[in-house]
């Protein structure tokens, strides 16, 4: 039977420290907690404002984000928007768990914004006296903790102005992440020191480490030695304790960190970024399959190597290339307002009769997109061949991009700063058991990584006090 009380007005909730929480959540195996102090019109009706773009909120793990459209009647702007499922629970005062199967979030576009939605919708939890508008869902001292499980679970526990948790939170050592929301206990922040300062002294001690042997961090979080020449990645990620395999959260403080090679540095000879591999799911790639693809597109190995049929090559924005005959465009979007027009928006890539040969919707690359966080350091990195391993520098000169949207990417895009550069290959093509290698990825020439955030500078690590 109910009880008259709220979930979070019983004694239990009144009298319930941090501590108790972190501990709760803990026991439902939360990794990284993080907190928000809810505004006036973080309630169900207005719907908790959570940022400006998906990409502020890499640390919380979605479903698959996907097109949604609202009433035909209502004006075209607002018919835009995408939604990905949570999967969200609230917690009492007891550890008790309360799923909330519609939980989700909403990416508006047009405004641009990302709300928070359905968190009271088909759940048990007694929480509507705090998150209806027409009660008290407009109170300040609320606040929402969140911690987030190695299965992508999420548990939430609703804090009110009420309670002592309130003031407690007010008085804590948070780590800002994204422009409203905090994060508790992180692994090596210092209080009093912002994350971009600890990551940089960080990144210090790894360039004094000097030539570093090759290894990479198994499940159980122990270094083993890496022999394989693509090692500087999985090298750095050692250094920095960032697990394998890990959920969508940020690699380091908030903070996405990628290495790229060079052969001196600073920078001499950065080869072009990959940003994200993401299959097609649509045209012909889709219903014939990656093989009739490469058969009907392809060409043959250029070095000569017989029965091999290849799909490769740089394909810009409004460029037919000279090896496919294929042309990349957009589809659903204005590249002078840097705007989505289209919920059902493509990127496309057409042949010489303009036939959709493969392409990508908004939502699948948004869906990509998103784990790239809105905070990134680019570190350039040397080999070395040494006996039977390759060793690793890393070098003083950073870059630090802070700030960016899906929209950025598509007008870098448009620019022709960020294109499509896939590595296909078929062997065996003309035999019964052709072998396909798929790498359908997206790049961006180093020097032009700066077009892809709203803050992109060169930092020297020696020179940060």
């Amino acid at each position: 039977m109910a009880s008259d009380q709220g979930t979070y007005d019983t004694p239990q909730s009144q009298e319930i420290s941090l501590e108790d929480v972190v501990n709760i959540l803990q026991d439902l195996e939360a990794s990284q907690i993080y907190v928000k102090k809810l505004a006036p019109n973080d309630n169900s009706k207005n719907q908790p404002y959570f940022g400006s773009h998906l990409t502020d909120l890499p640390f919380l793990p979605t479903g698959e984000i996907v097109a949604s459209t609202t009433d035909s009647k209502k004006p075209f702007k607002e018919k835009i928007k995408y939604q990905a499922s949570l999967k969200f629970s609230w917690i009492d005062a007891n550890g008790s768990i309360y799923p909330a199967p519609h939980a989700k979030l909403i990416y508006y576009p047009q405004y641009p914004e990302v709300r928070f939605s359905g968190f009271l919708q088909g759940s048990r939890v007694n929480a509507s006296k705090w998150m209806s508008s027409d009660k008290q869902g407009r109170s300040e001292g609320r606040w929402l903790i969140m911690g987030v499980a190695k299965d992508e679970s999420i548990y939430a526990y609703l804090v009110t102005p009420e309670n002592n948790l309130s003031s407690e939170l007010e008085r804590s050592d948070l780590i800002k992440v994204s422009k409203v929301i905090w994060q508790l206990d992180v692994k090596d922040a210092a209080p009093n020191k912002s994350t971009r300062d600890t990551l940089i002294h960080k990144l210090l001690e790894i360039h004094d480490m000097g030539w570093i042997p090759g290894q990479k961090l198994n499940s159980d979080m122990t270094s083993v030695p890496y022999k394989a020449m693509n090692g500087g990645g999985y090298t750095l990620e050692s250094m920095l304790d960032i697990p394998p395999n890990g959920i969508a959260e940020p690699d380091y403080l908030g903070w996405e960190v990628k290495q790229f090679g060079v052969t001196k540095f600073p920078r001499t000879g950065a080869r072009p970024t990959t940003l994200m591999t993401p299959e097609p799911n649509g045209g012909y790639y889709n219903t014939a399959g990656a093989i009739d693809f490469v058969k009907k597109y392809g060409y043959p190995d250029k070095n000569g190597k017989e029965n091999r049929l290849n799909f490769g090559g740089k394909h810009i924005i409004d460029q037919c290339h000279r090896l496919t005959k294929l042309t990349m465009q957009l589809v659903g979007f204005d590249s002078e307002k840097s705007s989505i027009t289209d919920v059902e928006g493509t990127i496309e890539l057409l042949d010489q009769s303009g036939n959709v040969t493969a392409s990508w919707s908004f939502a699948k690359f948004m869906n990509h997109w998103k784990r790239k966080h809105s905070q990134a350091v680019y570190i350039p990195c040397i080999r070395r061949a040494q006996s039977d391993i390759y060793e690793y520098r890393y070098g003083k000169d950073v870059k630090l991009g802070t700030g960016t949207s899906f929209e950025k990417i598509l007008s870098a895009m448009h620019l022709g700063t960020v294109f499509y550069d896939p590595g296909i290959k078929l062997e065996n093509a003309f035999s019964e058991t052709p072998k396909l290698k798929c790498r359908n990825q997206f790049r961006v020439n180093h020097k032009h990584l700066d077009s892809l955030y709203e803050k992109f500078e060169d930092v020297d690590v020696r020179s940060v006090g």
